[in-house]
């Protein structure tokens, strides 16, 4: 305690820079303090960490060991269970296997006795064929040997007739050809001698003429020597200069023919040259010939294959062309069905909300009135179907299906359509029906009023119409009309019940 007031009495006594240090330092110590327990908190904190992470490793690999085991041991109890019904189904299989084999092999001992006496019947049957065959045969070959013995006596017959008639027609031709003989060489000795004779008168006469004329030549030679020197003579004179030059003309000749001689052998080139490439033209030409008529060949096909196709074409387009005309009509009207549909559609769901509005509070509920239920037993009896005919029956069956599941035929699908249009129809005659009332109920008032009128009135067209004022013999002019007794609306039965009234009479008796 005195420590305590004596701390306290220096605490007072420090001045406000010694405060203010002391507070820092103690900020500092708590810091450091704060720091070192964190510190040591965060390393306890890491080092249970590190010993859970080793505790939870540790188990962990315990924990899979143990459950290695477990299911080491379920699937060695697996596989021995699916071993046994594998070798169960294995020997079902080996069981199965042999009595096939079993099978197989009685097919194979009864196949084997069928192809045995199949082959012992069809070598019976070879035997007969060939016995058969070997008789005919025999026929055959007695028939050709007699044939052959007619023929070979006729071939004879004929050949000796033959051979005696050529011997007798070549005695005929010899005979003929000798006679022909001698005529021709008396013939030829008279042409012989008339020829000879011919030719000495020819030669006589020409030996006369070739004197007179070698006599006519000589003397013409003479004068020709003799003009022909004077005028060898002149041309010597006259012509010495042109021999020089015809010295020169012949030595430029010469060498004109050499080199004509080369030109012509370069002609001669130049010509089995040209001859060659005409051949060659004649080969390139007939060859294009062939393949321009080829060509031609080909492109006529071309031409008629393109008009077919073309014509094909240009038909498939109009036929393309219809359709799509016809199409575009169809399309237009079923466009045309689509909207008034629509429309239609439209307006009856227009007309169904606002009939929705005017509904009341049972429709609202009840939309549909019940129809006739059957029982259990008629609806067993109704759902019997034989078997050969379940299958036609779940082909036409729909996919529709009542509110108790059961499925609903295609005939019956508009059964709550035509229920509301009843009721509506019904309302709508009942309306009608009313209406004729009120109408009726309105003019009996009205002429009631009027007759009533009349008989407190008096005027001109009341004294000529009938009046209730005037009695006569205690009778009214006025014809009592007939008193029409108002039944009330009758029933209307919609069509569907009465239908299926009948329907549950004839098959149940109900």
């Amino acid at each position: 305690m005195p420590k305590k007031k004596g701390a306290g009495k220096r605490k007072i006594q420090e001045t406000p820079e010694e405060r203010q240090m002391r507070l820092e330092m103690e900020a500092l110590k708590a810091a450091e303090e704060a720091k070192f327990r964190t510190d040591k908190m965060r390393h306890t904190l890491e080092t249970r960490l590190n010993e859970e992470a080793e505790f939870s490793k540790l188990n962990m690999a315990k924990i899979q060991h143990q459950w290695r085991k477990i299911m080491r041991v379920a699937k060695v109890e697996q596989l021995r269970h699916e071993l046994e019904i594998m070798s169960q189904n294995h020997e079902r299989e080996v069981d199965m296997k042999d009595a096939i084999i079993q099978m197989l092999d009685r097919d194979l001992d009864e196949a084997e006795e069928q192809y045995q006496t199949a082959i012992r019947s069809h070598l019976h049957n070879l035997d007969c064929m060939i016995n058969l065959f070997d008789a005919k045969m025999s026929d055959l070959r007695m028939e050709f040997e007699s044939d052959l013995q007619r023929m070979v006596d006729d071939f004879s017959t004929e050949r000796r007739d033959l051979l005696e008639n050529h011997n007798r027609k070549t005695k005929e031709f010899s005979d003929i050809l000798d006679l022909q003989e001698e005529q021709f060489q008396m013939l030829e000795e008279e042409q012989h001698q008339e020829f000879e004779s011919h030719c000495e008168e020819i030669k006589n006469k020409n030996m006369e003429e070739l004197n007179v004329l070698r006599l006519t030549l000589d003397g013409q030679i003479d004068e020709i020597d003799k003009h022909f020197l004077a005028a060898a003579e002149s041309y010597s004179a006259n012509t010495k200069d042109k021999v020089q030059k015809f010295k020169e003309y012949t030595e430029r000749d010469r060498k004109a023919a050499m080199t004509i001689d080369t030109q012509m052998k370069r002609l001669l080139r130049l010509q089995d040259n040209l001859a060659l490439w005409r051949a060659k033209i004649a080969s390139n030409t007939e060859e294009s010939v062939k393949r321009n008529s080829l060509l031609k060949k080909e492109k006529e096909s071309l031409q008629e294959h393109f008009n077919r196709t073309k014509m094909a074409m240009n038909k498939m387009r109009e036929e393309q062309a219809t359709i799509l005309k016809q199409l575009s009509v169809e399309c237009n009207d079923c466009d045309k069905t689509l909207s008034s549909n629509i429309a239609l559609a439209e307006r009856i769901l227009n007309t169904a909300e606002l009939n929705r509005k005017l509904e009341t509070e049972r429709e609202k509920v009840v939309p549909f009135y019940p129809s006739l239920k059957l029982t259990a037993e008629e609806e067993l009896s109704l759902s019997d179907v034989p078997a050969g005919l379940q299958e036609e029956t779940a082909a036409l069956s729909s996919y529709c299906r009542s509110q108790s599941g059961q499925t609903v035929e295609k005939w019956n699908m508009l059964d709550n359509f035509l229920r509301k249009y009843n009721m509506v129809l019904l309302d709508k005659e009942a309306i009608r029906r009313e209406k004729e009332r009120l109408v009726q109920e309105n003019g009996d008032l009205r002429s009631i009023l009027k007759q009533y009128l009349d008989g407190i009135s008096v005027n001109q067209n009341v004294l000529q119409a009938p009046n209730p004022l005037m009695i006569v013999n205690e009778r009214s002019n006025i014809q009592a009309q007939p008193q029409q007794s108002s039944m009330g609306p009758s029933t209307i039965v919609d069509g569907y019940q009465v239908v299926a009234q009948q329907y549950y009479q004839a098959n149940f008796g109900l």
